[in-house]
């Protein structure tokens, strides 16, 4: 997926701010894989020099202790940890430790030591030296871990308040998703949707004056931050983006319609506004099924001698109707298509019947008992569907029975206020001006 980045990062000093802007020339096209490397790298280019000089003697030497302790070939095994904020999954050694699919763990992270979850199941994978540096999992996390956890998540939500107050102080055109906090804490870097290009340097200012922190800015799509959050979608589960997808998107009007689907935005849109990830999911079977059917509207010569215009094609059961220039409507299998088969020359097709007999109930082509599992899987699917809308509808229903009730409660318990007692000293009552008619437009007189 290919992701506009534009970064302005502002470095907080005792004594001096430095600003450093990217001018509209420089902004590039980065995929998420890149853009998490680069950051790691700022973030390690940026750090104290003692700091800096630790981290790099640990990184040497755990390059060290898996370069002796691992050979070339050993096959290893693996569990993929994902991190909350974080649209991506990291692999991790486990060796001979056990874990569970979904259980809490502490690992190092690109924002330092931090709770995470496995998000995939063990797998192996053959050792070379371009795996290098190997990480593990720390260990399982605790409730100690957890309450660090919920004190970073609440200075995050805090960073996030304060920003969104000041884009509304400056009137800028932007909406903050989400605040993470990397380097243990010292840097805040704040995601964010924009229409457009957005100046935001003042902002950047006032954040590093009231946070005390090294502040960065980044702009992402609206499937980045579905994916960064998280969410249920309409199956009733958590967001594919958000849970196991690692490459997320590249989804296309083309891939609803080859399935034939409803093209209704509240259909095929997932909750981030885009088209629903999984409709790629099953787009392959559908196009490798279209490929041995006819296209709709064509004409076509079949391989017991019928010829005629194809009405309508059933991509699932791989079967197609076609109106034979007899005028029968007829339903064949996709064995009798061949595109070797072509129509004579001089072959035309009727312009108009004087009677239509519909055939459609039997399959030509299929044998009876590949027919009779034709009619079952057909039976099975509207089943389905009828009872999605069943129970759609009563869903409806218990919603405006639930507001019925409180439009009678709040009915009830609102009373008629008391109309004031009339005083002598008021005086004679008003009168009410009469309401003046409407007149319409004058009628033409009739001669």
């Amino acid at each position: 997926m290919v992701l506009k980045t534009r970064v302005i990062m502002t470095t907080y000093t005792e004594n001096t701010e430095i600003d450093q802007t990217q001018t509209p020339e420089a902004e590039v096209e980065n995929d998420p894989s890149q853009i998490d490397q680069n950051d790691q790298n700022d973030q390690t280019d940026q750090l104290p020099d003692a700091e800096l000089d630790e981290m790099q003697s640990e990184q040497d030497r755990e390059d060290a202790l898996s370069a002796e302790k691992f050979r070339e070939g050993d096959r290893l095994i693996f569990v993929r940890v994902r991190f909350p904020g974080n649209a991506k999954s990291f692999p991790f050694f486990v060796g001979q430790r056990k874990f569970q699919y979904g259980q809490k763990v502490v690992a190092m992270s690109d924002r330092g030591m931090t709770v995470g979850y496995i998000n995939s199941f063990p797998y192996e994978l053959p050792f070379h030296k371009n795996m290098l540096p190997i990480r593990s999992i720390s260990k399982l996390a605790t409730e100690e871990d957890f309450l660090l956890q919920r004190e970073n998540l609440r200075r995050e939500r805090d960073a996030s308040k304060l920003c969104a107050r000041l884009i509304e102080d400056f009137k800028l055109e932007m909406n903050i998703t989400h605040v993470e906090f990397t380097q243990f804490g010292k840097k805040a870097v704040f995601y964010f949707n924009a229409p457009q290009r957005v100046d935001f340097r003042d902002l950047v200012k006032r954040l590093v004056t009231e946070l005390k922190m090294r502040v960065e800015l980044r702009q992402i799509s609206v499937r980045d931050r579905s994916a960064a959050i998280g969410g249920i979608g309409v199956c009733g589960l958590q967001t594919c983006c958000s849970s196991f997808l690692r490459n997320y998107g590249n989804v296309s009007i083309k891939m609803a319609k080859n399935q034939n689907l409803a093209l209704i935005p509240s259909k095929i849109n997932g909750v981030c506004g885009q088209l629903k990830c999984c409709l790629r999911y099953e787009d392959e079977v559908y196009l490798d099924k279209r490929r041995r059917l006819p296209r709709e509207g064509s004409f076509v010569a079949l391989e017991n001698g019928d010829k005629g215009k194809v009405l309508r094609i059933h991509v699932l059961i791989e079967q197609f109707e076609l109106l034979t220039d007899q005028g029968q409507k007829r339903r064949y299998s996709v064995s009798l298509y061949n595109t070797a088969t072509t129509l004579p020359e001089g072959w035309k097709f009727p312009t108009e019947f004087q009677h239509i007999i519909d055939e459609s109930k039997e399959v030509l082509g299929l044998s009876k008992e590949e027919q009779k599992q034709a009619e079952e899987f057909v039976s099975f699917s509207e089943a389905q569907h009828q009872e999605i809308a069943l129970a759609n509808l009563a869903d409806l229903d218990q919603m405006d029975s639930n507001s019925a009730h409180e439009s009678d409660d709040s009915d009830d318990s609102t009373e008629e206020a008391p109309r004031p007692e009339r005083n002598e000293a008021d005086g004679p009552p008003r009168k009410r001006r009469p309401r003046k008619r409407r007149r319409g437009p004058k009628k033409p007189v009739q001669e």
